[in-house]
């Protein structure tokens, strides 16, 4: 789990997300980020294939950096959908583990709070432990 969760991380960077595992925990919040939970799903497969979901939880609200508009958070969300493509997605061979991440879907969410954007992003995640 500990690779896919720094596979991920690694990614996002370079799709130009701001992206952080479970809480953000920067001194000085910019907009729009996403928090992210790797989320294990029960998988019956007899190739060894572990499942996961990622759930992506993206926030804006209007600063002096960020138009805090929904529209915005959906950019962003599309850097990500471009990323980890639905069809072929991203894969990586990393030491004795092999990872597929898939785009699956991004939908606007409600944040309780007027001035706060809220979207969310679901990426699949297959991975392979094994000889290479």
């Amino acid at each position: 789990m500990k690779t896919i969760l720094k596979f991920i991380n690694s990614e996002m960077k370079k799709a130009g997300v701001d992206y952080h595992f479970q809480v953000n925990r920067s001194r000085k919040t910019a907009y729009p980020y996403f928090v992210g939970e790797l989320i294990p799903v029960t998988s019956l497969e007899e190739d060894g294939v572990k499942e996961f979901t990622i759930v992506l939880e993206g926030f804006t609200r209007q600063t002096d950096s960020s138009k805090g508009t929904l529209l915005e958070l959906i950019e962003e969300g599309e850097k990500i959908e471009e990323h980890f493509p639905q069809v072929g997605g991203l894969t990586a061979l990393l030491g004795n583990q092999a990872i597929a991440v898939f785009f699956n879907s991004i939908q606007p969410v409600d944040s309780g709070e007027e001035q706060l954007k809220k979207i969310q992003v679901n990426l699949d995640v297959k991975s392979w432990k094994g000889r290479c």
